[in-house]
């Protein structure tokens, strides 16, 4: 295998591709190797899967399309060239679309068109984030050098699983509401990734190629609101040939069925039959985005919910259970969402330019890629606008949290009162036993029982009364100041209405050095008119 034999050789100064080298050894995801060892007859058929459609465009809008599903016709297909004697024109641009990889497919692919070996390896990734410790991890690329490589990368979630070579691993969102959602049911959310290669034939210089590497679809289940919305026009009632199938659901066909029918907007005849390169990844960009359109709908909905839920508990549930889930979940889209802002920005950031770059021509169109930019930006705003709603709810929910400790703080304080007082009630009754020492001659205990009412009764009531005035503060210091204080306010009103304005000043100082009564202050008062 010459193409293998070339990664494991860059694997020296490109370390990433190391994990490439080992994926197609082992057929799958290296860490999959312990389950295959004792399966050979499933790791010879991943090793060979096959599942590409050839698609020929000339340049009058004329398409032949072959389905491929083995390595032996894939090979023939690519080294069809026309007979002598019937000469053809060779096609202006051809698209492979290829689902879920396999090593005899790289190994074709690679070798045929020479293939940038980092674009298989972006493809097989499937982390987020890395351990310390994984041998798998890619550290990302510079900008300058992502400008100058030729093929681009697209991520979004779609339902998925995890049974095929390109380890995809699906996620239960753990938003599952009981109230409307079906007993049983799951939305499972996966990141997929679609992979773009551009670029000529090494043995036709006038044939533009484009290879797309699409993950596949499980069949199992349907897709969420029916899967993305379809973004071509309604043909007119008198159109010769309406559409007499069903939508795909898988995104293998949907790609294929947005590429066979491009151009989809058209102002005129002969600009509908001019083929141009964006017909590389515009149709991918285009199903790729409308399915980020349902996945934003659907985490709108979800917040919805909650929303619901913390403004009517008594309907749901109690208020208690509501918002411990409702945190749970906010928790969760939190960090959701954080992921796909990321994703998204990528995308925008360095996916769309690299294909406006690669698929730009010096004739000029009126076809670009750029046009699908609003709508990625679109769902960019859709991302932010989610994550400030779920930082917004985790506000109210965090108060609602509070709130309720709040109230279960007060809660238990009047039980703890209440404990207080009865224990302050046994007191005196357990005292007052104890003092008499009853004896256990019940006939000889009238007298007992009722010096023990004479004296329990008066008691208790007078440890309840004490009780209650030092829980209203009787006895303490403050309170006796503050008595103290209004006297000695009042002593000041009576005085200030005997006393004339020019000798207040005065008597209040003496007032402060110490209490006065009323004659001592009018002593004063002739004493000074006489001086």
């Amino acid at each position: 295998m010459p193409y293998l034999a070339h990664v494991k050789q860059l694997s020296l100064a490109w370390k990433p591709l190391r994990y490439l080298a080992d994926w197609m050894e082992v057929s799958t995801a290296p860490i999959r190797w312990t389950n295959l060892l004792s399966k050979p007859h499933e790791r010879a058929e991943r090793a060979s899967r096959t599942k590409i459609t050839m698609m020929d465009f000339d340049g009058t809008g004329k398409t032949k399309e072959v389905f491929l599903s083995s390595t032996v016709a894939l090979k023939e297909a690519l080294d069809d060239r026309p007979s002598p004697d019937c000469p053809a024109e060779p096609p202006t641009f051809r698209i492979l679309m290829v689902e879920d990889l396999s090593r005899d497919v790289i190994e074709i692919l690679g070798s045929r068109y020479d293939v940038d070996p980092l674009f298989f390896r972006e493809q097989i990734a499937e982390y987020n984030w890395y351990n310390t410790r994984d041998a798998w991890a890619m550290a990302p690329n510079l900008m300058v050098g992502i400008k100058h490589r030729q093929w681009e990368t697209y991520e979004k979630a779609r339902d998925e699983s995890n049974s095929f070579n390109v380890a995809r691993r699906p996620d239960d969102d753990e938003t599952h509401w009981s109230y409307l959602d079906k007993p049983g049911s799951l939305v499972v959310m996966t990141r997929t990734r679609t992979s773009i290669w551009i670029g000529k034939d090494p043995q036709n210089e006038h044939q533009s190629v484009g290879i797309v590497l699409v993950d596949p679809t499980v069949s199992e289940g349907f897709p969420l609101w029916g899967g993305p919305a379809n973004f071509t026009l309604p043909p007119s009632m008198h159109d010769a040939n309406p559409p007499k199938r069903q939508t795909p659901t898988a995104l293998y066909d949907l790609i294929l069925q947005a590429t066979l029918s491009y151009p989809w907007w058209f102002s005129s005849l002969s600009e509908a039959h001019c083929i141009g390169k964006p017909i590389f990844a515009l149709p991918a960009l285009n199903i790729i985005c409308a399915d980020w359109l349902v996945t934003c709908e659907y985490m709108k909905a979800r917040l919805a919910q909650i929303d619901w839920e913390l403004e009517k508990p008594h309907i749901f549930r109690s208020r208690g259970d509501v918002v411990d889930n409702a945190l749970r979940r906010l928790y969760i889209w939190r960090r959701v969402l954080a992921v796909l802002r990321d994703m998204i920005k990528d995308t925008i950031d360095q996916a769309i330019p690299s294909a406006e770059r690669l698929t730009a021509t010096s004739k000029g169109g009126s076809i670009s890629v750029n046009d699908i930019l609003p709508d990625y930006e679109r769902v960019h705003a859709l991302l932010n606008e989610l994550q400030e709603r779920v930082d917004r709810l985790t506000t109210v929910v965090a108060s609602e949290i509070s709130t309720e400790d709040s109230r279960r703080g007060l809660q238990e304080n009047h039980n703890l009162a209440r404990l207080t007082w009865l224990a302050t009630t046994f007191i005196p009754l357990s005292f007052v036993s104890g003092f008499f020492s009853m004896t256990d001659s019940l006939s000889g205990m009238k007298e007992t029982f009722g010096w023990y009412f004479c004296v329990a009764v008066p008691l208790t009531i007078f440890v309840m009364v004490v009780a209650g005035g030092v829980g209203r503060g009787w006895f303490s210091k403050k309170k006796k100041q503050k008595s103290l204080e209004a006297a000695a306010a009042t002593s000041k009103t009576k005085s200030s209405t005997a006393v004339p304005s020019a000798y207040t000043t005065s008597i209040a100082y003496e007032l402060r050095g110490r209490p006065q009564t009323v004659e001592e202050v009018m002593k004063t008062m002739a004493t000074k008119r006489r001086t």
